[in-house]
């Protein structure tokens, strides 16, 4: 138990045993994704929008569902899966922390969450991009199982959090999967974003202790406000939001459930 990384645990009297790595989870989660047409749809769609490149939009939903459940990577959380682990208190919440970490470190200019409703411009720059894509679907995964004031307590619970240590196993990982992103980046020459992505690999490479940056928001209530506004980037959120939480749902039924013989994954 204590070599691998886990996405989930259980066991329980009467019930068989379950679990997930993590590595089942988000590689599962991106190959399917690819073969969704919805998803070859949402790259058509906005690059027709934004102006975005498709091939950057696609690294970044990655980048996204690679990080979605980084939080669960803390040794705290990883060292009870030796008994069980189904649940990851405010686990989203430390994710996006991190996201925003490697955008800090990686100097990208990440606006205000408020800001994002006002980018209408054409190919909008890569930090609105990213708070689009990554930080906030990241934050905002599980919006179909919690309500605001969850996601609210989760924000302040992590808030005093200054920086978290990664189970070893988790580490490596992601290590891992960012060498793999970066390689698969770097045909298409942005260098913002190899940038961004190198960043992300040296963070985890130099060690399993990660700070924690702040969320661009003043105020909870603050983002709600700025995600019931209409624009093209809060209508990439949504939908960004809405692929990863798609996947990240079907994937967990088929790993925990479907494999274990106890209910087909629809």
């Amino acid at each position: 138990m204590e070599s691998e990384c886990y996405a989930y645990v259980r066991r329980s009297p009467g019930s068989p045993y379950r679990y997930e790595t993590m590595k089942e989870h988000v590689d599962g989660m991106i190959k399917y994704l690819r073969e969704k047409w919805e998803y070859l749809a949402t790259l058509q769609k906005f690059e027709r929008l934004l102006g975005v490149d498709r091939d950057v939009l696609d690294v970044l939903i990655k980048l996204a569902i690679i990080l979605h459940d980084i939080g669960k990577s803390r040794r705290e959380y990883q060292e009870t899966c030796t008994i069980s682990c189904e649940s990851f208190p405010y686990h989203y919440a430390i994710s996006s922390r991190i996201a925003m970490r490697i955008a800090r470190s990686a100097d990208l200019g990440i606006p205000r969450i408020k800001e994002i409703a006002d980018i209408t411009t054409h190919k909008p720059p890569l930090g609105a991009l990213y708070l689009s894509v990554v930080v906030l679907p990241v934050l905002l995964h599980h919006y179909t199982t919690i309500s605001e004031e969850t996601l609210f307590e989760a924000i302040e619970k992590s808030r005093p959090l200054r920086a978290i240590e990664i189970h070893e196993p988790c580490r490596e990982l992601y290590v891992q999967e960012f060498r793999a992103l970066l390689e698969h980046s770097k045909k298409f020459r942005d260098a913002e974003l190899i940038r961004l992505l190198e960043k992300a690999h040296e963070m985890l490479s130099t060690s399993n202790i990660i700070e924690l940056s702040s969320l661009p928001l003043n105020s909870n209530w603050e983002l709600i406000r700025t995600y019931s506004t209409q624009s093209p980037l809060i209508t990439l959120v949504e939908v960004v939001t809405g692929l990863v939480n798609m996947s990240d749902s079907k994937i967990a039924c088929i790993h925990r459930e479907e494999r274990f013989g106890l209910r087909e994954c629809k």
